[in-house]
């Protein structure tokens, strides 16, 4: 039986959390000479109100969390956070469309980047804030972000954090997950203000500085500025943010044991990270020979073009500084590749992950050496350790639940009315939280907002799944889930 009153009392919680993150942009906006307080003011309102309605229904819950109350915990979340978060843009005016609104939000907290608002140059400084500080929250996870602050759950830790985590299984540093939270998040704080440094010394002003390294480390995308990256014309400012994209794209677990434990040799054994590495580098050697050749591009420039590109999209940040679908296919087609398959699990990056990538492959080519000799026990290993038969099935439930969600995806937006291409790309780097598209009528620096709102909702609610991997969204739709045994 669900714990509701439960489920109540932390969403209130949360919702206290949500109304001091507008009530941060509001300050920002005084900090600028923005006296209208509508914008932040009102949906700050809503959530302290919202939240304390909750926490008044959750009186006296028993302290005792399912594993079921745990997904609805954190579906409800990302949900109610989105409908708070994109009344900034409703009641600013800066979006009218409430499906735009919506996706806009949604895209934030995700970190997925894509965006249907054009003129950002002249948008309030509160409202470009907004963005960043949505990417960077949801980064890391609001529940998890919870854990690391708010009193313990106890054993419902666990479960929260289960809920949202990303990949097949973020290792604990400690045997309270609380703890676990806290140092990861040191790290994740860490970054950010070393890319932020990294930021400002390399020629950005301070608002630009601080909103792009939220961006960045949470491999989000949002910018303030129309033209992304390309906006600043600084080869300089082009290697910082692939650097600090590369390493936003690392799992957290592995940058704690480099950076704070110094334990090296457990993080360059890894083997998600040496396939993360692999693929970047392949990548980026195929399309900067691709430029220098085909495109006539100077070595150096195709080399930093086929890096920026490259990196921004396999973190599933998708910040730009060039439309990579004038190049040749055969380039963008790679990065369409490493879009999908994105970075390390436990990273803030989406994507099918690195660690899905090399199992699958380690899996097969088992299967090959098997066919050959039929009794031999040939067992796959990642980091040494044998994949049990229970992750193998999760494995391939996620490969078929994702291709499904895409195959379908593409027939409803194809159906609305947009080309295959842009159908399909559409839906890849939505359920990858990546960014840019790759398509005719929908470009890599294309607002969103030419789509139709039935699209819009539809790339939101891939966002969502791509976020949550699937099944913590889809688990309260099946029948099961709401049954009490």
């Amino acid at each position: 039986m669900l714990n509701t009153k439960l489920i109540a009392r932390i969403l209130g919680s949360l919702l206290f959390l949500e109304a001091l993150l507008l009530l941060l942009c509001y300050g920002v906006g005084l900090l600028y000479d923005e006296r209208n307080p509508a914008p932040f003011g009102i949906p700050a309102l809503a959530a302290a109100l919202l939240g304390i309605a909750l926490k008044l229904a959750g009186h006296k819950a028993e302290n005792r969390m399912s594993r079921r109350d745990g997904y609805l915990v954190v579906s409800l979340t990302w949900l109610a956070y989105t409908f708070i978060g994109m009344l900034p843009f409703l009641v600013s005016g800066v979006e009218t469309r409430v499906a735009a609104a919506f996706f806009e939000a949604m895209s934030g907290f995700t970190t997925t980047g894509s965006s249907v608002l054009t003129g950002i140059d002249s948008l309030p400084r509160s409202i470009l804030f907004w963005r960043s500080l949505m990417h960077w929250f949801g980064g890391m996870g609001i529940v998890f972000f919870t854990i690391a602050v708010l009193p313990t759950m106890g054993a419902g830790d666990q479960k929260l954090f289960s809920a949202e985590a990303t990949g097949l299984k973020t290792e604990k540093l400690h045997p309270r997950i609380s703890t676990t939270a806290r140092w990861l998040w040191s790290v994740y704080l860490l970054l950010t203000g070393t890319c932020c440094a990294a930021y400002y010394l390399g020629g950005m002003n301070l608002f630009d500085a601080v909103n792009h390294s939220l961006s960045t480390i949470a491999t989000g995308g949002f910018s303030t500025h129309q033209d992304s990256f390309a906006w600043f014309h600084s080869p300089t400012l082009e290697y910082v943010a692939t650097l600090f994209m590369f390493i936003s794209g690392i799992n957290f677990t592995l940058l704690y044991l480099f950076l704070i434990k110094r334990r090296w040799r457990d993080v360059f054994r890894d083997s998600e990270l040496r396939c993360f590495v692999c693929l970047a580098a392949v990548s980026i050697v195929f399309i900067t020979l691709v430029l220098h050749f085909h495109e006539g591009l100077p070595l150096e420039t195709s080399f930093r073009y086929a890096a920026f590109n490259t990196v921004s999209l396999q973190s599933t940040t998708g910040i730009t500084v060039s439309d990579f679908t004038l190049w040749h296919p055969t380039a963008w087609m790679m990065l369409l590749f490493v879009t999908a398959v994105g970075a390390c699990a436990g990273s803030t990056a989406g994507g099918i992950k690195c660690v899905r990538v090399a199992t699958a492959y380690k899996t097969m080519a088992n299967e090959l050496r098997h066919i050959l000799h039929p009794r031999a026990m040939l067992p796959v290993r990642i980091n040494g350790n044998i994949v049990s038969e229970n992750v193998g099935h999760t494995i391939f439930s996620f490969f078929v639940a994702y291709f499904l969600l895409i195959f379908v995806g593409t027939i409803l937006m194809a159906a609305m009315g947009l080309p295959v291409l842009d159908s399909l790309s559409a839906c890849v780097t939505s359920f990858s939280n990546a960014g840019p598209a790759f398509g005719h009528v929908l470009g890599p620096l294309d607002a969103w907002s030419i789509l139709p709102d039935g699209a819009l909702w539809l790339n939101a609610m891939l966002m969502l799944a791509g976020r949550l991997e699937i099944f913590s969204l889809l688990l309260p739709f099946t029948v099961s889930f709401w049954r009490d045994n």
